[in-house]
């Protein structure tokens, strides 16, 4: 009963620790749009995620739709307190949401966004929506399917002054959690617009709806289906991005369910023993509740049939459940022997026991008890084997499955950590293009300043010109004035001079010469005339150089003011030339991002595409399709893999070839180990010709393994065989005219033929001078006998190696060599 009592135990606890998980969730989804058109299904989005999380078992989910922005930021303030001490806190928006300034911001149903100073006011930033879960101890999951397009940034007016760091975005911007445990997935990746779907749901909520709820899921790979599946949804327009990472531990919204472990064996066989002493209806009902399948199961079935057929008294000792019970003996009748026999082994459940009891009492009533027993025990015995076979069949599919689950999880984790590493660097590089935007946007910015400092330099220096020309004209106007004034005084002071003169010249001549008045009056009359034509005359001068004068000045400020205009021509020709030319360079600068951007898309699909072909090997059609490939790259960082793969794609197929039976490698190996070991003549050409079959049917015979040619393959077990053998195996064979001396076969001196008493003494007879010279000639013939010999005998001995004896004549030497 002790184990029962722990068992419930540990059953009780096991489900307080299932459920101890303190999971919260806030839900908002804005569809009513007042100054906008509305969004048909950011609401019914909200209601289903919302009723997803309640299914899952969360413990408070609260519910927004259409919210203005007072509630909003009411509602976020409520589930900070809410997410607080909380393990995990889940956060999700639908509605529409823009970037300003690299700042994200939800809008409200009511926002009114004439510019985008309202922002501030109207919107609701998301890094206060995202710090509502701060509170949170083991996940923090903020959910944003806001990245629709847009309708505002249309209608927005740009007045703040800096408009490279206000500009106004459609889609929300990339942002980094500040936490740890934080996750943030967009809809759509950072500066691009997400599909509001033609559907009941978007394509991103209903994905997310499928995927979230799958109990025991880890929430990284339930975002990796969510992305797949939008991305196949969406014809690959969409791509769903997750920003923050997590610990090595699997964490899912919904935990796995708790699977119900069966206790050992040994443990049920205590119990089973354990009630059995006791012998209650009830103890055997306490059994089966705590173990209700398997043998000890429906022996316990059985003693409960057994207890409820024999109500009156409990039995004088324990049986075995469902055994056939004989009828107990008269107490005055003695007992037989088999009865003895039967007492001893009644409770056995030994079935050999069993068995020799029934040979030696085959006719007595106790056999069929026996028999029965041991069918019962056979039974229990292949109930047993059958449960021990079906417990380790599922234990092994249960291996399989937990195997093929981990790998599963290990590729989409390698999956995630490439798209990881593929997201960083492609954040590496955006930050870099940022930055060299940033800095072209700031040499921009540098140079008009320098440009417009230069023109205002310029521009004053032309008004400073101008002002001195203007000056100098004044002071030549003045000097031509006073000039003027001083020659009309002069003029008129010598006028009056004159005139007084005359007057007095008049008043003497008038004196002296008034009776002669009338001839004079008309010389005087002819004179005054004279004088006032010479007067006018010297008017006319002076307004003549009064005019020349003036006429100069005017040519003087002409001239000035068209060297002003040619300067400011100047100036607007050159600044327009350097806005073209900083235009063309932004433009240049422009389309070389595009061109990287570009490239390196080109670059990670084409990285995809050289990934599938190297894992799958260069078996089959793996080196033509990776050569297929390098005919089609384009991305220049992927040449030298390309080159390398294929390098090492060649090198399995040859060392795969080369393993080949009969290769020409292995034939090679093989034929360098029989010249070695003396089977085989020549040098080795890796051709498995009549020559190499001979000697490798001479070798295999000398080793016990007789062979036909044709059937000879040579198989890299053969050739590591031929480089074990140390010393010489196929002996060496001499013709019939050789004969072995060591190693070597060495030609057999023919005796010299006798000589007859004729030839001796005809030799005799010859000159000495004849002897002398056919000496001198044999001479050197002994000499050099010698020396051709050893190289014959030295030819005889590696050339012809052969254990086949020579014809028929048995002259022939063989010497075996130790095989």
């Amino acid at each position: 009963m002790a184990m029962i009592g722990g068992t419930l135990l540990a059953v009780v606890l096991s489900s307080d620790c299932a459920f101890a998980e303190r999971r919260v969730a806030l839900v908002v989804g804005n569809s009513l749009y007042q100054s906008v058109p509305q969004l048909p299904n950011p609401s019914r989005d909200a209601s289903s995620v919302a009723k997803m999380f309640r299914d899952a078992g969360f413990d408070t989910v609260e519910t927004l739709n259409n919210v203005g922005n007072l509630e909003f930021k009411r509602a976020i303030r409520k589930f900070e307190t809410t997410a607080d001490q909380a393990d995990i806190a889940v956060v999700y928006y639908a509605g529409h949401g823009l970037e300003i300034g690299g700042t994200n911001y939800l809008i409200p149903v009511d926002a009114r966004l004439a510019s985008d100073r309202d922002a501030d006011d109207e919107a609701i930033p998301l890094e206060r929506l995202v710090s509502s879960a701060d509170g949170a101890r083991r996940l923090r999951l903020i959910i944003l399917d806001a990245c629709r397009d847009n309708p505002f940034v249309g209608t927005m007016k740009r007045e703040r002054r800096n408009l490279t760091t206000r500009a106004v975005s459609g889609g929300l911007g990339k942002v980094e959690p500040t936490m740890t445990d934080t996750l943030i997935a967009y809809a759509a990746k950072a500066g691009s617009t997400a599909d509001d779907g033609d559907g009941d749901h978007s394509p991103f909520t209903t994905s997310v709806l499928k995927n979230l709820p799958v109990p025991g899921l880890d929430i990284r790979l339930a975002f990796g289906r969510v992305r797949d599946e939008v991305l196949k949804a969406t014809a690959n327009r969409q791509e769903p991005y997750v920003y923050g990472a997590l610990g090595g531990g699997t964490i899912s919204l919904v935990p796995a369910p708790a699977v119900p472990r069966e206790a050992p064996v040994s443990d049920v066989k205590a119990d089973y023993d354990l009630v059995q002493k006791i012998g209650t209806r009830r103890a055997w009902e306490v059994f089966l509740a705590t173990h209700p399948t398997g043998f000890y199961a429906e022996l316990a079935r059985a003693q409960i049939e057994a207890l409820a057929s024999q109500p009156q008294a409990p039995p004088a000792n324990i049986q075995v459940a469902a055994y056939p019970q004989s009828a107990p003996p008269s107490r005055d009748a003695p007992p037989t022997r088999e009865q003895i026999e039967w007492d001893k082994i009644k409770d056995s459940v030994d079935i050999p026991v069993l068995q020799r009891f029934i040979k030696r009492f085959p006719d007595a009533p106790l056999a069929i008890t026996a028999q029965q027993r041991i069918d019962l025990l056979k039974q229990a015995i292949q109930e047993r084997e059958d449960k021990a076979r079906a417990e380790r069949e599922a234990a092994r599919q249960a291996a399989e499955e937990a195997k093929r689950k981990a790998d599963a999880e290990k590729a989409e984790l390698a999956a995630q950590r490439k798209r990881e590493d593929d997201e960083r660097r492609a954040r590496e590089a955006e930050a870099a293009e940022r930055a060299k935007a940033a800095a072209a946007a700031a040499a921009a910015e540098k140079k008009r300043q320098d440009d417009e400092r230069r023109a205002a330099a310029a521009e004053a220096e032309r008004l400073a010109k101008a002002a001195e020309a203007e000056r100098k004209a004044q002071e030549a106007r003045q000097k031509a004035e006073q000039a003027e004034r001083d020659r009309i005084a002069a003029e008129a002071a010598a006028a009056r001079a004159a005139a007084e003169k005359q007057a007095r010249d008049a008043e003497d001549a008038r004196k002296k010469a008034e009776i002669a008045a009338a001839r004079e009056a008309s010389a005087a009359e002819k004179k005054r005339l004279e004088d006032e034509r010479r007067a006018a005359a010297v008017e006319a001068e002076r307004l003549a150089k009064a005019a020349e004068a003036e006429r100069k000045a005017q040519e003087v400020r002409q001239k000035a003011e068209q060297a002003e205009r040619d300067r400011a021509a100047a100036a607007a020709a050159a600044a327009k030339a350097a806005a073209e030319k900083q235009a063309r360079e932004a433009e240049e600068a422009r389309k070389a991002a595009e061109l990287a951007a570009s490239r390196e898309a080109a670059c990670k699909d084409q990285q995809g595409k050289l990934d599938a072909i190297v894992a799958k090997g260069s078996e089959g059609t793996g080196v033509d399709d990776l050569k297929a490939f390098s005919r089609t790259v384009t991305c220049d960082r992927l040449g030298p893999v390309v080159v390398a793969a294929i390098d090492r794609f060649n090198a399995e197929a040859a060392k795969r070839a080369a393993a080949q039976p009969n290769s020409p490698q292995l034939v090679t190996s093989a034929q360098s180990e029989l010249v070695r070991l003396g089977c085989l003549t020549g040098k080795p050409d890796g051709k498995l010709g009549e020559p190499t079959k001979a000697a490798l049917v001479r070798y295999l015979a000398i080793g016990g393994q007789p062979t036909e040619a044709d059937k000879i393959s040579v198989t890299q077990d053969l050739v590591g065989e031929l480089a074990k053998r140390a010393t010489r195996v196929c002996p060496i064979q001499c013709k019939s005219d050789e004969t072995l001396k060591g190693d070597l076969c060495v030609a057999n001196e023919k005796p010299a033929p006798a000589a007859t008493a004729s030839r001796k003494n005809e030799d005799e007879d010859k000159p000495r001078r004849k002897q002398t010279s056919r000496e001198a000639d044999r001479e050197p013939a002994r000499r050099a006998r010698p020396d051709n010999d050893a190289p014959r005998a030295r030819q005889q001995a590696v050339a012809r190696p052969s254990i086949v004896s020579g014809g028929g004549g048995g002259h022939s030497t063989m010497i075996g060599v130790g095989f």
